[in-house]
């Protein structure tokens, strides 16, 4: 640096004034052709008027602090193209927050001040930088083993309580509630709103996950839903501290984010990851329907047991029936022709025996007809099967077990509970 003559004279004779001053720096400028050269930086600021695009760009320090800051200006001529084909790459339109390559010149104003003329703009350095946190956000996670934290939760079989990450209003919200209402299954559903875009965002949605995370006994899962956007609007589901909030919940999260095409970090961390937020709704719906498929398996299952059990029990009656009767008939005729020999012994030695003797016959026969099952089951008594067998004891009977209880015209099944066991008394 040249050291500065401080006289008092000679400073009077070389000043000279502010625009003269700039005016020669704009000449060193422009003999330089403006300085053209591609640099990084980010948009603090992003404003259109009248066709032209104003941006504030600044350079920020790893801890956050500004270290430099440019005036940046695309000029109507060439501000469509060059925010056409970023929004065309990145699904985003220029705008506060993001990092961008861009190809300048310097200009310099003896009124307006330096600022930067940007001439064309590279999307794919944005993407890239996109892509890079994502990767270093990953890298972090795996380091502190959170990647497959809230993984080994499992969705329990029947989630009815929900507690819902969304924005309230929000189109994917609005959907995900219609698809559980539609259902008709009675869920138990809160939101814990949220913001889900912007620079707000990851503060906003880890505030709600400690929401959560102080009442988890009130619910079986989180649905962590938003519906679709930019690849910019989507870049904060990539945050650490929002993936960190997943991981570390002590629910099973079932994420619903962006479209189809999307994959976020947020995904890589929950227990259960699906394309949409409707495509959640469907998941935790879709539950409650294996459930019931299986309940409807093993109640086919059962009943064909019991039916078949019952089948086998009807042809035994039957035939012991059958065998009942026919030995019934057999013995009754042996007995008569006995009887029939004896009356005619006995009508020859005392008439008077004959006829107590023909009373005790009677009672015999009568007591051996009503110990015929249909007998019994025509009285009102019933047969009592449990796993096959038929039930003699009430010792073998315990509460949940599954009774048939045969009648005369008809079976009933039904499970035991509440069985007492009456003590004999000891003679």
């Amino acid at each position: 640096m040249p050291e500065v003559n401080l006289d008092t004279d000679a400073y009077r004779e070389e000043y000279m004034t502010l625009s003269a001053y700039l005016t020669q720096v704009r000449g060193l400028i422009d003999d330089q052709e403006g300085l053209p050269g591609w640099v990084v930086c980010e948009l603090a600021n992003v404003n259109w008027n009248r066709g032209h695009c104003y941006l504030e760009l600044v350079e920020t320090s790893p801890d956050g602090a500004v270290v430099a800051k440019a005036r940046g200006t695309i000029w109507s001529y060439r501000a469509m193209a060059l925010s056409r084909a970023f929004e065309d790459s990145c699904a985003s339109p220029l705008r506060k927050g993001i990092k961008v390559m861009l190809y300048v010149q310097s200009q310099l104003s003896e009124l307006y001040g330096f600022s930067l003329n940007v001439l064309d703009l590279d999307p794919s350095y944005t993407l890239g930088d996109l892509e890079a946190k994502k990767q270093a956000t990953l890298k972090r996670l795996a380091e502190e083993d959170l990647l497959e934290r809230n993984k080994e939760l499992e969705v329990p079989t029947l989630p009815f309580r929900i507690a819902i990450v969304s924005a309230e209003g929000a189109a994917g919200f609005g959907d995900f509630m219609k698809h559980l209402s539609d259902s008709g299954v009675d869920f138990v559903t809160e939101l814990f709103s949220a913001l889900m875009q912007g620079e707000g965002a990851p503060e906003s949605i880890a505030a709600a996950f400690g929401q959560i995370e102080e009442r988890s006994g009130e619910f079986d899962a989180v649905a962590f839903i938003r519906g679709g956007g930019s690849n910019l609007d989507l870049a904060c589901f990539d945050d650490y501290l929002i993936a960190r909030s997943i991981a570390m919940c002590s629910l099973p999260v079932i994420s619903g984010i962006g479209h189809e095409r999307d994959n976020h970090v947020c995904d890589e961390v929950a227990s259960v990851r699906v394309k949409t937020p409707t495509g959640a709704a469907d998941f935790i719906i879709g539950k409650f329907a294996d459930a019931y498929a299986s309940l409807q398996e093993v109640s086919g299952r059962l009943f064909a047991g019991v039916e078949d059990a019952l089948a086998s029990l009807e042809d035994d009656l039957e035939r012991l029936s059958s065998s009942f009767s026919s030995s019934l008939r057999n013995y009754t005729e042996v007995r008569t022709e006995k009887l029939s020999n004896l009356h005619f012994r006995l009508e020859q030695a005392a008439l008077g025996n004959i006829d107590e003797r023909l009373h005790y016959l009677d009672k015999v026969f009568t007591l051996l007809r009503g110990a015929d099952p249909s007998r019994i089951l025509e009285r009102g008594y019933g047969i009592v099967i449990a796993s096959g067998q038929k039930v003699t004891d009430i010792s073998t009977i315990s509460d949940g077990v599954r009774l048939t209880i045969m009648m005369k015209d008809g079976k009933v099944s039904l499970t035991a509970s509440d069985v007492v066991i009456e003590k004999k008394t000891e003679q």
